[in-house]
């Protein structure tokens, strides 16, 4: 089903004002009527079915509640000229996993104002324009999971609020609208004690495989942790070829030939043939052919 806008000239652009059908995947056009779409409406989107949602270049705000109660929403997809964003923009929208932000680099953008409306965990893939007019994803974060817990003390009749997890930490990484990538980065101390062993894992590989504004410093804390944890995230990585030939490929020479045996046993329940057969082949490069002696 074809998706219509109603909209209203506004400021010399188009501000969105209804939209009909907006389906599962919704794509706001970069022109309604021979105008840039360069605004959303107040709940544009509340309580609408749709799951992602991409934004036209030329956006620059959002209205309060755009997105109020979108249950299955769970990408978002805006370019860093979106600055003007309205408050409860991701109120009720319990299932967003990741953000993908379009925009110069080091330009100021609307990402602080979208991280701290989400409480989940959330990957926000960045990507930068190019010199000869394309883009490439150079960065990639993920901000962890917090929240808040109140907890009364009855007989004083005192309400105290705790906030668990490290997520609302990295929310707070940005100055003047821009992502602080080395105030991120001295998170990770935290989070590496603070959190799930394969959480903290997805933190430092996004960031090496990504690595925008990446210290030495950061860059060699990320890939002691990725060391002294190899085994156990190679075993949980099976399922994920990819991450797994990642991980193999930057560290798999530190391995010895237990862990070899152990991950060529869960590669083999799981029947993922081509890890099964890279551990074997490696495992016979550095350890040699099993030699089998037989009595007569």
């Amino acid at each position: 089903m074809r998706t219509e806008f109603d909209y209203m000239e506004k400021d010399g652009g188009a501000c969105v004002t209804k939209v009909f059908s907006p389906g599962a995947a919704c794509v706001i056009p970069e022109s309604l009527g021979g105008l840039p779409v360069t605004e959303l409406s107040d709940r544009l989107f509340a309580g609408t079915g749709v799951e992602e949602v991409y934004l036209p270049a030329g956006l620059k705000k959002i209205g309060k509640y755009a997105f109020y109660n979108c249950e299955r929403l769970s990408l978002f997809d805006v370019h860093g000229a979106a600055t003007e964003i309205g408050g409860g923009l991701f109120n009720g929208c319990r299932n967003i996993r990741e953000i993908r932000l379009h925009m110069e680099r080091g330009a100021r953008s609307g990402l602080r104002d979208f991280v701290t409306e989400i409480n989940g965990r959330l990957t926000v893939c960045f990507f930068f324009m190019q010199e000869d007019g394309t883009e490439r994803e150079e960065a990639r974060l993920i901000f962890p999971l917090y929240y808040d817990e109140a907890v009364e003390n009855t007989p004083a009749r005192i309400i105290s609020s705790s906030i668990h997890g490290t997520g609302q930490k990295y929310r707070y990484c940005f100055e003047d609208r821009k992502v602080r990538f080395d105030r991120y980065d001295r998170l990770f101390p935290l989070e590496k004690y603070e959190e799930d062993v394969f959480l903290a894992a997805e933190i430092a590989v996004c960031r090496l495989r990504y690595p925008a504004e990446l210290s030495e410093e950061a860059k060699g804390e990320y890939e002691a942790f990725l060391r002294e944890h190899l085994p156990e995230l190679l075993y949980q990585a099976v399922k994920d070829e990819d991450l797994f030939s990642w991980l193999f490929g930057q560290f798999g020479e530190s391995l010895g030939q237990s862990d070899l045996d152990r991950l060529i046993l869960a590669a083999s329940e799981k029947k993922k043939a081509g890890i099964s057969g890279r551990l074997m082949e490696e495992k016979r490069r550095r350890f040699g052919a099993k030699k089998e002696l037989f009595e007569l």
